[in-house]
């Protein structure tokens, strides 16, 4: 278990699916080698029949230098896709049985690992250049070995011939490490496809909201506003009223405590107006524009809609700031009926008129 964990930790620390599918392949080419030796080693063959598999051992050590020694990840890719399918496969088919062993497995993995590891006409060529390999090597597999020959008498032979016993070994080892690198493969290009998935389902959602609500506050913006207001507010339902406030002195915070603070102050009235409007109600709350904003709520008679915009007035004076703890901060609102104008345009050029009526009488009020 700590091996596995060990293996899918080296593959996870690659940053693109190319290099995890390239780490992937790099240790399936390695298992190769050791199996050809492994195999070599119980035959008992000549030391001849060991030299393919240590230049193949040396060939994928000079891979894994260029990619993680000098950082050339391009061409360690390159270099192995056609050490495996014309060097490193093709050596251990002949050194292993043949298509008597499980070998032409490896063929089918070679060809397969091109596909994620190259790119363009790189990747066609090499698929090409390796399925010429293999099927050179399985012909000469076929008609050079023992047998072949006339009158069924041994031919020259290029194929190592397993015992029945090492035959059943390879067999196993190759189904199950086959087995392995296709499951990994397929879990990685699956959890490739989620990930982007999630990050696409992710992207629209952060893209859907900046375009309904303003990056400051929270609060939705005025897209929004209108479109809520034509769908809604002022067609549907008489109970509807539209609110339009302004922070009073609001220029005046900014030049005496900074723009930073006076973002601080919309936030914290924003806030505030969140915890009074609620979305499941039906109702909006949005950034008209600086420091004006717009309520759309839901009240029985004008009263009702009167105290609930009072409710936030009263909070939003009672703030403590750490600023200037003895600063009084207000607003002044007008409120108005949605269904007693035709169109947006009307109800909030008519709430405009008396919020500034609210500025006119004092400040820190709402008329009606």
């Amino acid at each position: 278990m700590k091996i596995t964990r060990n293996i899918q930790r080296y593959i996870d620390d690659e940053k693109s699916l190319e290099d995890r599918f390239f780490a992937v392949v790099l240790m399936v080419g390695v298992a190769i080698v050791w199996i050809s030796m492994v195999v070599t080693f119980i035959e008992k063959l000549s030391p001849a029949a060991n030299i393919g598999p240590i230049i193949s051992a040396v060939m994928l050590l000079a891979v894994f230098f260029v990619a993680y020694g000098r950082k050339k990840m391009d061409i360690a890719r390159f270099m192995l896709c056609y050490i495996l399918n014309c060097f490193v496969i093709p050596v251990s088919f002949f050194s292993c049985g043949g298509i008597d062993s499980g070998m032409p497995l490896y063929m089918i993995a070679g060809l397969f690992l091109v596909v994620p590891v190259l790119k363009g006409a790189k990747r066609i060529v090499c698929i090409i250049i390796s399925f010429l390999v293999h099927t050179v090597c399985i012909y000469v597999s076929y008609y050079f070995m023992p047998g072949s020959g006339i009158d069924g008498e041994p031919a020259w032979s290029m194929v190592t011939q397993l015992s029945p016993q090492a035959r059943i070994i390879d067999m196993i080892s190759s189904v199950i490490l086959i087995g392995l690198y296709i499951v990994i493969t397929t879990m990685l290009i699956m959890d490739a496809y989620r990930k982007e998935r999630e990050s696409t389902e992710e992207l629209l959602m952060k893209l859907d909201e900046l375009s309904s609500t303003d990056e400051l506050t929270g609060l939705y913006n005025r897209r929004e506003l209108f479109r809520f207001l034509e769908d809604v507010a002022v067609k549907d339902d008489e109970r509807y009223y539209l609110c339009m406030l302004d922070i009073d002195h609001f220029k005046i915070l900014n030049d005496k405590y900074g723009h930073f603070f006076g973002d601080i102050v919309l936030k914290q009235l924003a806030a505030i107006m969140k915890e009074e409007v609620k979305d499941e109600n039906n109702e909006i709350a949005a950034r008209y524009g600086g420091e004006e904003f717009l309520i759309i709520l839901k009240a029985d008679r004008q009263e009702e809609a009167y105290r609930r915009i009072d409710r936030i007035r009263d909070s939003f004076t009672r703030v403590v700031w750490e600023k200037d703890p003895d600063l009084l901060t207000s607003f002044s609102a007008g409120i108005v009926r949605c269904s007693r104008f035709g169109s947006t345009s009307e109800a909030i050029s008519h709430a405009d008129k008396l919020l500034y009526t609210s500025k006119e009488n004092g400040r820190n009020r709402i008329s009606l």
